[in-house]
């Protein structure tokens, strides 16, 4: 199974997005590195050691921590707080990554945890053709535009207040 975020999807990020344009990553992997290449500000959260601090230096290496409540597995909040960089143009959710059929669900962790991220922001859920991320995908943007491209992989949430004609004419769609 492969974990890599899709060139479709980075070429979709560069054709929209300015160079410079903020991006808080969940999950970090050789995808990470093509949107430093693309002129991309990237911040990223990482339960993995092997990949943190692999292309940059803003990371945060943060344990996964099981929650009592819905018993998934998903970045430790209590770490997390404080230490999330306050403004970003969009939150990119690739990650965790699960290591067994234990993790499989793991990304819906975040929908506990939203007070901790700039819900105003653009958001990618990336792997929308695997069960768990298409339900996050929806989920999520529930009451907001939003574009999903299923043979790239992945789904694309407008950040909430965009009239519904500058939407469509900023990711060139028909209505």
């Amino acid at each position: 199974m492969s974990w890599v975020l899709r060139n479709e999807t980075i070429d979709f990020l560069h054709h929209h997005f300015p160079n410079g344009a903020k991006i808080l990553e969940l999950g970090s992997g050789y995808g990470t590195n093509s949107l430093l290449d693309r002129g991309f500000d990237v911040s990223s959260i990482e339960q993995d050691p092997k990949w943190a601090f692999k292309y940059h230096e803003n990371y945060i290496l943060c344990p996964l921590k099981v929650s009592p409540k819905t018993e998934i597995f998903w970045f430790d909040a209590d770490y997390l707080k404080g230490k999330l960089p306050l403004e970003y143009d969009i939150l990119l959710i690739d990650g965790p990554t699960g290591q067994t059929e234990d993790y499989d669900d793991c990304r819906l962790g975040i929908l506990e945890h939203l007070d901790l991220f700039n819900m105003n922001a653009y958001i990618l859920v990336d792997d929308i053709n695997r069960s768990y991320e298409l339900e996050l995908f929806h989920t999520l943007r529930k009451g907001k535009y939003s574009i999903l491209a299923s043979e790239a992989r992945f789904g694309f949430i407008d950040k909430g207040n965009t009239p519904l004609d500058e939407f469509l004419k900023r990711f060139e769609l028909e209505s």
